[in-house]
Order: C-alpha cells, then sequence, then structure tokens
C-alpha cells in the first residue's frame, strides 16, 4: 500500500526555493563575491528590495531548506540501517550533480554540501534524541560563537589599534568572464571561485546546515508537519519566531545597510551586524514554519504552485540557476553588472516562478519532475529489499 505523500513539507521547500534564488541573484548578477553588499543601495528603489533581502529571506530559508532536508532523512532511512546503502547513493548522487552545477551554473551550490553532510548525517542518525539536541545547539552555539568572537576582534583592531581591515576581496576571476567569456571560460573560473571557497563556506553555512539537519530529524520523529501537527505547537513557532525574529531582523537590516552608505564603514560593524542577521535567522526560519502552517488551515490559494515547485525542488532549484546564468552571462542575454537590484529581484522572483508553473503543469501528468526521477532511478538499485 503508497503512503500519502504529506503535503506541508512540499509546500515549505516551494516557498523555501523562492527565498533561496532571491538571495542567489545578485551573486550571478551583481558580484559574484559580495552578492547584495555590492549593489548600489544609495537609492530608494534599490534600498528597499536589500533592507528586505536582509530582514525576510538572507539565511533563513537556507536554514529552513536544510531543516527539510533533514526531515525528509525520515523518509529515507526509515529508521533502519538496511537503508543506508540508498542513503549514502543518494548523498553521492548530490555530490556529483553539485559539482556540475558549482561548475557550470552557479558557485554558491548547496548541493555538494548537503551530499557531504548527508554523509556526516549517518553518524548521528541513529542515535539518541538528546543526543541529537545536544549535538544540534554544539553546532549552532559553537559557530555563532566563532563569528561573534571574528567580529568582534575586527571592530578591536579597526577602532583602537588604527588597523586597515577594510581592504577584501571584492570581484573574482569570473566576474570579468560573466562580462565577456565564453560558457567553458565561466566555468573555468567558476570553477575556481568554488573550489577555493569550499572550507569557508563549510565553516559559515555547512556547520549551520547539519545543525538544521539534526532538528529537522528529530522533528521527523515527532511527524512535526505531518497532518497531525499540533497547532499549539504551530502557534508557539509563530508567536515567538516572528515575534521575537522579525523585529531582530528588521533592526539589525536596518543598521547593516545604514553601515555600508556611512563615509566611516566598519568592516568589523559590517561583519558583527552579519552575525546578528544570520545567527538569528533560525528564529525566523521557525516563525515562517509555524505562521505558514496556520495560514494554510485558513487558505490554500496559491499552495499548489508553491507545492509543486516543492515536489519538484531539485528540478526548480537547477532551472533557477540556468535562466539567472542565461540572463547574466555573456554567452546569454550578457546582463551580468547591468542592471540594478531591483531589476534583479524581480527577474529572480520570474526564474522561481517560470520553473514552478512548469512544475504545476507536470505534476498533472507526472509524480516528480526530471532530475528527481534521475534521482530515484539512479539510487533505485540500492533500495533495500522489502
Amino acid at each position: 500500500m503508497q503512503k500519502t505523500r504529506e503535503a506541508f513539507p512540499d509546500f515549505l521547500r516551494g516557498f523555501a526555493l523562492l527565498g533561496i534564488v532571491v538571495v542567489n541573484a545578485p551573486f550571478i548578477g551583481i558580484n559574484t563575491v559580495l552578492g547584495l553588499s555590492a549593489a548600489d543601495v544609495s537609492q530608494v528603489q534599490n534600498f528597499v528590495p536589500a533592507f528586505l533581502i536582509n530582514a525576510l529571506a538572507l539565511g533563513k530559508f537556507y536554514l529552513l531548506f536544510s531543516f527539510l532536508f533533514g526531515y525528509s532523512a525520515g523518509f529515507v532511512l526509515k529508521d533502519s540501517k538496511v537503508n543506508l546503502k540508498r542513503w549514502v547513493a543518494r548523498a553521492l548522487f548530490l555530490i556529483v550533480l553539485g559539482t556540475l552545477h558549482a561548475t557550470l551554473l552557479f558557485h554558491g551550490d548547496i548541493l555538494f554540501g548537503y551530499g557531504v553532510l548527508a554523509l556526516v548525517l549517518t553518524l548521528f542518525y541513529f542515535r539518541s534524541d538528546r543526543a541529537l539536541k545536544i549535538w544540534a545547539r554544539i553546532l549552532y552555539l559553537g559557530t555563532a560563537g566563532l563569528f561573534s568572537i571574528f567580529a568582534l576582534l575586527l571592530w578591536f583592531a579597526e577602532k583602537y589599534l588604527g588597523e586597515d581591515v577594510g581592504e577584501t576581496v571584492t570581484e573574482s576571476r569570473l566576474d570579468s568572464s560573466l562580462a565577456s567569456g565564453s560558457f567553458f571560460d565561466n566555468a573555468s573560473a567558476r570553477f575556481e571561485l568554488w573550489s577555493t571557497g569550499l572550507g569557508e563556506s563549510f565553516l559559515l553555512q555547512g556547520l549551520m546546515a547539519l545543525a538544521a539537519f539534526l532538528v529537522g530529524v528529530l522533528a521527523s520523529r515527532r511527524k512535526l508537519l505531518a497532518s497531525g501537527a499540533k497547532p499549539e505547537a504551530m502557534k508557539k513557532l509563530a508567536l515567538y519566531g516572528l515575534g521575537l525574529g522579525l523585529p531582530i531582523q528588521l533592526t539589525g537590516s536596518w543598521f547593516l545597510l545604514q553601515n555600508q552608505l556611512s563615509d566611516h564603514f566598519s568592516i568589523g560593524v559590517d561583519l558583527g551586524l552579519f552575525v546578528l542577521l544570520f545567527f538569528s535567522a533560525p528564529l525566523l526560519s521557525a516563525g515562517y514554519l509555524g505562521g505558514l502552517w496556520l495560514v494554510l488551515q485558513k487558505t490554500r490559494k496559491g499552495a499548489g504552485l508553491i507545492s509543486a515547485a516543492g515536489r519538484h525542488s531539485l528540478s526548480v532549484y537547477i532551472s533557477q540557476s540556468l535562466i539567472l546564468s542565461f540572463v547574466f552571462s555573456s554567452w546569454g542575454l550578457g546582463a551580468f553588472g547591468e542592471l540594478e537590484l531591483w531589476l534583479v529581484t524581480l527577474i529572480a522572483i520570474a526564474a522561481w516562478l517560470v520553473p514552478a508553473l512548469l512544475a504545476l503543469w507536470n505534476s498533472h501528468y507526472r509524480v516528480s519532475g526530471p532530475l528527481e526521477w534521475v534521482l530515484k532511478k539512479t539510487t533505485e538499485p540500492f533500495r533495500a529489499k522489502a
């Protein structure tokens, strides 16, 4: 007997994909190193989207997506080590696909990291709830503490030692390649930028993603997102997540942009505010989870489109990068560095909407998207025998 697929996780994935592409787009269309930070926000039409992206999207949707990845582990592993081979096969598939994605389309790929962390997750998955909670706290608090100390040291060096720490890398070879290079020139420069930044990316995002994986596993054990989810728990998530997380994000985003516009810009303050936004992001991510669940109990308008994107999450994620790469690369429309942030943001939304509409259309005929089908067929031989 085939199990009914849980609807809410798909909706959350589709919603998270929209936030992810809005955050990613400036790294593809404006500056491959600085991304949103390189946008000219002195004009209101750019200040507003920068403020909203920092406050509402940066770090929130990638954590939500990571949480859902951990949640989905329960459907593959099913609390039995006989399913480990299939899980490992899926992880290796993501590593290969992520490497191709990072080389050919977007250097900020998350699939490679998810594949690696999926292998790491096997060391934790069958441990007790208490052990998972402890490790999730260690990973979160350790990463937050490390970056907080680093930001404080930068600020101290600027203010009291007179050290000029503002000279940072502001562009890469990929910037010039996107403006005038061929597809293969882009790929070479993109691979160089991606591979040299893997360590930093893992330190900043990987440990936090692993913590979110572990929280997702705990949620899966409790069937938190299933149809039997407790309204009281969702109300608490919405209340504390939105009530505390949203004001912190709005305030931090405002001061972050004010610092960037200041004649006395401080990289220490900039990093400190980024740390505040990034490591308080789980609050708002939790608020999104609870708030969206409550909204869906009242109305389902638009849920079909967003859920279809979530069911086709792998295909939609890659399609978003393909669309943005075509728009901004010289081998495509050649718009890299030519458009203001507000327009880049609108293009990013369109890059989510187009594959989401295709996913909705495809849902009428097929259960999954093309890349989901490839993943299933590739890992099918490793499925545990019933």
